[in-house]
């Protein structure tokens, strides 16, 4: 049965929300609990037992973490809430990167015990590049070591940000029996036998164990409002609507994070989460008109969000079903959308007419006729649009900015166990590359082995997996090794001219070009003005070909801008161009005193307090520099170093023998650096 997103609905009843954390602190079982509590689910799933409606994939199952962004919804309290359940693990950042595009609100949720950890905060920077709103669900309070306070100072000083507490703990630990709300002075209790679907609620009045704290978020919210700084100088409690409307303005204006307390585990919490959610969070007429550029002018453009205006929107995740079957999860922004209605993909200049819009619920799909501003869907039969890409009316066409992902840093060889299967692993890498901005995969010329690059060693571990279980392809698979960079270190002009048959005519061309080292991360190519786009074209093709393998060990290169001086147009052709425009850079880079880059992993490694010496020990062993020891409380101490990534494979399972399997350690990527000589010497480069 097909639907109809109805074009005339509310928008500012929708909530397009996101749920964020660290690995294991409770993200996707919050999301159970939420879709269970509001009827979307008959019973919810359990992370450990592989039962999770939103990690759907094998992989999700056993190992009982999230690897793909899942995008579901629900209603609560005539609201539409779109939600995306992301992943924790630093391997798969880049799906949080690309939900956080396109969302307007975050709940990023924390451990009690553990507070704000590595993740946590990266996820929370993602955020604010992205001028996404949040909220915050301490989740866990009844476990041993519980902390709201701890976690709460960690999020002043390791976000920086001024939290708001809105809720105290009835009991703590294994005592914890609910919350009282300081908004609405009740307090809820939790039926203990049920699914969390039975709770009392009660009037209650000040008690001296948390009147402290709730005179601070009286104070607090006071400070934005004089009605109820006159209620709290009064001594009485503000009406609780008034108190809902102040707090959803400093929320929306990100002057304060509201905090809610609970444990998903138990269901205890997630109603009041729920209507966190619905009063505090954007809905996308709270959020600024979108602004773009006209593709055929550069002249800027603003979007409302409304059905009113022209249709646009962002496709931000491809889903790969099979070769002939892809999902393209888009944001509309503006206007609406009809199944094969004709639109233009303003980064390609080509029309698309998807012939399926679907709703999505993890991996179960409701389809719809139309489509309006303000929904998550995904589209079907779309031919020339990749993750980033923009969507648009053609009469009114739009460009809004793409999305920026991180260059992979390790590589694994792999080849299929029989010579039949070859054409099949290639189809198989390239629908994998499609659906995943972070992997690249390339073919050794002289092995004929296949080098998949990735984020980490589960990223590839993961994907060498699917290509076993969902393309049947058996694969021998080799040992991880470092994705290096290339760069350069000085300036560099060289002049090149081709001239010669190809076919059935002759292809000539003549540029003079620059090199420059430049410390951005995406340098501009500065190209002479006025010059043909067929010109334009190839030289940005002969750009990137040459950036795609450096002249030293055929790594990516970086760092570098591009400055075209002169390019010969008379009697030249665009490919004759291209061949001397690339012969050109290749000589450029290699004159240019070419480095290598090798990446740093920044590490937060925790571990008790009688293991850190032998921790430090192994970490000099292995060239890692340890910036920080920073106590965890509970005899924990955190050690921040900084360690070359080649040193830093199985890391995890010596770290677990040196702190008798107590020690956990998350890393990113931090830096790329020079590789010093004898570490070339000793790699055998």
């Amino acid at each position: 049965m097909t639907k109809t997103a109805r074009s005339d609905r509310d928008l500012a009843r929708v909530r397009n929300m996101g749920f964020a954390a660290h690995i294991d602190a409770g993200k996707t079982t919050t999301t159970e609990r939420v879709l269970f509590l509001t009827g979307r689910i008959h019973r919810p799933g359990e992370v450990d037992e592989g039962t999770a409606l939103t990690d759907w994939m094998i992989q999700e199952k056993e190992r009982g973490i999230t690897i793909t962004s899942a995008a579901t919804y629900c209603q609560w309290k005539d609201h539409e809430i779109h939600i995306i359940d992301t992943p924790g693990h630093v391997d798969f950042t880049a799906e949080v990167e690309r939900s956080l595009r396109v969302l307007d609100g975050l709940v990023v949720i924390f451990s009690a015990v553990e507070g704000v950890e590595p993740q946590s905060e990266t996820v929370w920077r993602q955020a604010d590049r992205y001028g996404v709103r949040r909220i915050a669900f301490i989740n866990k309070m009844d476990r041993m070591g519980a902390d709201h306070l701890e976690v709460l100072r960690m999020m002043r000083e390791r976000l920086g940000v001024r939290p708001l507490l809105l809720q105290w703990p009835v009991g703590m630990e294994k005592d914890f029996r609910g919350v009282v709300d300081f908004v609405e002075m009740k307090r809820y209790l939790w039926d203990e036998e049920g699914m969390g679907e039975r709770f009392t609620t009660e009037a209650v009045d000040v008690a001296p164990e948390w009147q402290a704290h709730y005179e601070d978020f009286l104070a607090t919210v006071g400070e934005f409002d004089d009605r109820v700084m006159e209620a709290y100088v009064e001594g009485r409690h503000p009406d609780p609507a008034l108190l809902k409307e102040v707090i959803r303005q400093i929320t929306l204006e990100q002057k304060v994070v509201p905090v809610l307390l609970g444990s998903a585990l138990t269901f205890k919490g997630i109603q009041p989460l729920l209507d966190a959610i619905v009063d505090y969070l954007p809905s996308p007429l709270d959020m600024p008109p979108v602004e773009g550029v006209d593709p055929r002018s550069g002249e800027p453009v603003v979007r409302k969000h409304s059905v009113e205006e022209p249709f646009s929107a962002v496709v931000f995740k491809i889903q790969v079903m099979d070769a002939q079957h892809k999902l393209f999860f888009a944001r509309i922004y503006s206007g609406k959308i009809r199944v094969n209605q004709k639109v233009l993909n303003t980064v390609t200049g080509k029309y698309e007419r998807p012939n399926r819009i679907y709703r999505m619920h993890a991996n179960r799909k409701e389809q719809l006729q139309e489509a309006c501003a303000g929904d998550l869907v995904a589209f079907v039969g779309l031919k020339h649009t990749i993750t980033g890409h923009t969507l648009s009316d053609p009469e009114h066409p739009v460009l809004y900015e793409g999305m920026i992902f991180p260059e992979p840093v390790v590589s694994v060889a792999v080849e299929p166990r029989t010579q039949a299967d070859l054409p099949k692993l290639e189809e198989a890498l390239r629908l994998m590359a499609e659906e995943d901005p972070t992997f690249r995969f390339r073919q050794d010329e002289e092995t004929g082995q296949f080098i998949l690059q990735g984020m980490g060693e589960l990223h590839l571990e993961i994907l060498a997996d699917r290509l076993t279980r969902e393309h049947k392809v058996d694969v021998r698979v080799g040992r991880p090794q470092v994705s290096f960079l290339e760069t350069v270190t000085r300036e560099v002009a060289a002049t090149r001219s081709f001239a010669r048959a190809l076919g059935e005519g002759m292809e000539r061309g003549e540029v003079r070009l620059r090199v420059i080292p430049d410390e951005r991360e995406r340098p501009p190519v500065e190209l002479p003005e006025d010059l043909p786009e067929a010109f334009r074209e190839a030289l940005m093709e002969a750009v990137e070909e040459a950036f795609s393998a450096g002249p030293l060990m055929g790594y990516p290169v970086v760092h570098v801008r591009v400055r075209v001086e002169e390019v010969q147009l008379s009697g030249a052709t665009p490919l004759g161009t291209r061949i001397a425009a690339l012969q050109a850079l290749q000589e450029a880079l290699e004159k240019a005193s070419p480095q290598l880059l090798e990446p740093i992993m920044e590490a937060h490694i925790t571990v008790p307090e009688e293991h850190v010496g032998d921790v430090i020990g192994d970490l000099g062993q292995r060239g890692g520099e340890v910036v920080a020891i920073e106590p965890q409380g509970r005899g924990i101490q955190q050690i921040r170093a900084y360690i070359p990534l080649r040193k830093t494979f199985g890391y995890a399972v010596r770290l677990r023998g040196l702190t008798a399997g107590r020690g956990q350690v998350w890393m990113r990527i931090a830096r790329f650096a020079p590789v010093e000589e004898n570490v070339l010497e000793t790699q055998g480069f």
